[in-house]
């Protein structure tokens, strides 16, 4: 189920990714997921173009098209924040909301909803919440 957020609420972490991206950076689009806990930030993750070896045991699997695109080599920011938090605090996830924003090379909000593995992932966590940016610039949550 998910559902509408209010937009103002999360335009700090939207100005915090935009500060972050390396614009002369060519890749197709720049994806960032922040951790709060008790409306703090306490761990930022982006997609980076390498792997870890946790992330090689989880397959991609497009949403769209079903198409298995595991054989890219990249980790994503949802994963790369929860190794953050779990490397840097003791805080239970079920107590902490996930936001994921994405921007696109034109320096727009696009949609940032969680592949089919991060999913999982984040079910395994149990997190309170997780919203994402949409391409209209509002926000969803499940």
């Amino acid at each position: 189920m998910t559902s509408n957020v209010f937009n103002s609420k999360y335009r700090r972490l939207e100005e915090i990714a935009h500060s972050l991206i390396d614009w002369d950076n060519p890749r197709r689009c720049h994806h960032f997921s922040f951790i709060l806990y008790k409306q703090r930030i306490v761990a930022i993750g982006s997609n980076l173009p390498k792997t870890h070896p946790t992330n090689l045991k989880n397959r991609k699997i497009s949403r769209v098209t079903g198409e298995d695109y595991s054989d890219q080599k990249h980790t994503c920011s949802e994963f790369n924040s929860i190794t953050k938090l779990r490397k840097l605090t003791n805080i239970n996830t079920k107590k902490c909301v996930l936001v994921n924003v994405r921007y696109d090379r034109n320096k727009k909000l696009a949609l940032a909803k969680p592949c089919m593995s991060c999913n999982n992932l984040l079910q395994y966590f149990q997190f309170k919440k997780v919203v994402w940016t949409t391409n209209e610039g509002s926000y969803q949550e499940s």
